[in-house]
């Protein structure tokens, strides 16, 4: 399924249930959206997997609808290319991808 694939808006119940997975190059165009168009109050921090993608909860996307703090971001971006090259997984499928944790001593 890809973030074209959902209905907007999500609440916030159901995002949790879900990861948006994307490559290092979208990464970085969602950086540059962020800096120009983004909020300080709410910073995404996509963590990366085993196959070099990057995570994030998507829960990020209850921020994208109107009043939301990613609500420009959103709009600044090119939604149909966003919506097909984001990947939506069942959050426990993603956290299966991420590396091991190193113990802590």
């Amino acid at each position: 399924m890809t973030l074209s694939d959902l209905t907007l808006p999500i609440s916030c119940a159901d995002a949790r249930g879900l990861a948006l997975v994307f490559t290092p190059a979208l990464a970085g165009r969602l950086a540059q959206l962020h800096a120009e168009h983004g909020s300080r109050n709410c910073v995404p921090m996509p963590r990366r997997l085993t196959d070099g993608r990057l995570m994030l909860c998507a829960d990020v996307l209850t921020e994208v609808m109107p009043g939301g703090l990613l609500y420009a971001m959103w709009q600044a971006a090119d939604q149909a290319v966003l919506g097909q090259a984001v990947e939506v997984l069942p959050w426990a499928e993603a956290v299966a991808l991420l590396p091991p944790e190193p113990l802590q001593v």
